[in-house]
């Protein structure tokens, strides 16, 4: 028995998915404001610290199988099922590494309060790896809105229980218990809403093509992750948990709706480029994707990046307010990781993963040794480093994607527009802001340089991008 990718438009579903991501985002929002308050930036600092030994579980435990079974075009009752109970025990022992870590981790950075943190942490990703082939089924039977059911109840239930131990003064315990517990959920639910379900494992699948695919995408995903939280590890070493915990807020606040809006589009975008029936070319249809993905993340960060420091201390309070002096940089770092998506994308569906491992080793492995080589100049100078890596990574895919017979100037005329649209708002918004209202109070400050920002993005828009605007309307017609 084999299961095949459907390929029907799939409307409804991709719509109850990315729907539901923006319901996970509005209230992982709403949480983040709550646990800000009940949690103070040393707290969160030794909690994000603790993620960047905990979060490799996470791409260990999926080993990039997840990908290689969504883009598959058939899989075999034996191959599903082997699938599943490989991510398990790799999750698994994932998991156990991260706890035995646990200790030396803590006595490199002299904080043992790490450890029972770490604890806390840790389980969450054995219990996705567990729920992982499930989300793949839901997602390749065109279940997306069970899917997207299943995962913001998750999300729902461990934002719940974290405000709950937060308000009873958990401090981190209570940050670190969110994930646990929205996992344990999703775990539960996606077993009960997905048909399918695993036996015993057996000899016999045919796993050559997907462990290769899987290997592949692993080794970008842990190359991904490194450099992700190299900053983290390196403001750690240099800085106090205090400022760890605001270069970790500020790091969280710009990549949120990056981090909502990739996974479903991922889910959507891969199964759509791999059907074959669709006689769009598939540069053409990659670059429809670049401007869907642009101008909503681009207008994001384009606004926060000139309205950081009054929006932060209004959202999160007073004792966030130094988190805002990281933003600018950061937001130029993910205008460049959000163009690279795509990018990302396009090599998937092609099943390049050694020229998207290629691209990855370059500009990850550079991104490090800046890091590296400029963690004593300090948490600014960090940011630097991660924002160049960034750009280099988009640049070396820029280079090679031809090779993976997509043109790179189809995504590069995609993406000018909203580039243009949203850095001259940024500029002009800036200009005015630091000319005239720095002595205002956080809120007209907020009003005010936002309100210039609507100004100059509206003419922007009217005068460059109305064919953009149309295209976008369609889409959103359609889905």
């Amino acid at each position: 028995m084999t299961t095949s990718i459907v390929v029907a438009p799939r409307r409804r579903g991709a719509a109850l998915l990315l729907g539901a991501q923006w319901v996970r985002y509005l209230a992982q929002l709403l949480g983040m404001i709550l646990l800000a308050r009940l949690v103070g930036p040393a707290d969160s600092g030794i909690v994000a610290l603790a993620g960047t030994l905990a979060g490799f579980a996470a791409v260990l435990g999926d080993f990039g199988l997840s990908m290689a079974a969504l883009r598959a075009p058939t899989l075999t009752a034996a191959q599903r099922t082997s699938l599943f109970w490989v991510n398990t025990l790799i999750g698994i022992l994932a998991t156990g590494l991260v706890i035995a870590l646990a200790p030396p981790f803590a006595a490199v950075f002299g904080n043992g309060f790490l450890v029972p943190v770490l604890a806390v942490l840790a389980p969450a990703f054995a219990l996705r790896s567990m729920s992982a082939q499930f989300r793949v089924e839901l997602n390749r039977s065109g279940r997306l809105g069970r899917l997207a059911a299943a995962e913001l109840v998750g999300d729902l239930t461990g934002l719940g229980a974290a405000v709950v131990l937060a308000s009873l003064g958990g401090g981190a315990l209570a940050l670190a218990s969110q994930g646990t517990v929205a996992a344990v959920v999703t775990l539960v639910l996606t077993a009960a809403l997905t048909p399918w379900h695993p036996g015993w494992p057996r000899r016999g699948a045919d796993m050559k093509g997907l462990l290769t695919f899987g290997g592949h995408t692993f080794l970008v995903h842990a190359l991904n992750y490194v450099s992700s939280v190299i900053g983290t590890l390196a403001v750690g070493k240099v800085a106090n948990d205090r400022t760890v915990g605001l270069f970790s807020r500020a790091t969280q606040l710009v990549n949120l709706p990056i981090d909502q809006l990739i996974t479903p589009l991922t889910r959507v975008v891969i199964p759509s480029l791999a059907d074959a029936s669709d006689p769009t070319p598939l540069g053409d249809r990659l670059a429809k994707y670049q401007t869907v993905l642009s101008y909503p993340v681009l207008a994001y960060l384009s606004l926060f990046a000139v309205t950081a420091e009054p929006a932060i201390h209004i959202v999160l309070g007073a004792r966030w307010d130094a988190a805002a002096e990281y933003v600018p940089v950061l937001a130029v770092g993910a205008v460049f990781q959000t163009l690279g998506y795509p990018q990302y994308w396009a090599f998937v569906a092609t099943g390049k993963s050694g020229l998207l491992l290629w691209c990855e080793a370059v500009g990850r492995i550079l991104m490090i040794v800046l890091v590296v080589a400029v963690a004593g100049l300090g948490p600014l100078a960090i940011t630097g480093a991660i924002a160049i890596g960034q750009f280099v990574l988009w640049a070396a895919a820029f280079l090679v994607l031809p090779r993976a017979g997509v043109p790179s100037a189809a995504l590069l005329r995609a993406s000018v527009r909203p580039v243009a649209v949203f850095v001259a708002a940024a500029a002009v918004a800036s200009v005015v802001d630091r000319s005239f209202f720095t002595l205002l109070d956080a809120l007209p400050r907020l009003a005010a340089t936002g309100g210039v920002w609507v100004i100059v993005v509206g003419t922007a828009l009217a005068l460059v991008a109305r064919r953009d605007l149309r295209s976008l309307r369609a889409v959103v017609l359609r889905r």
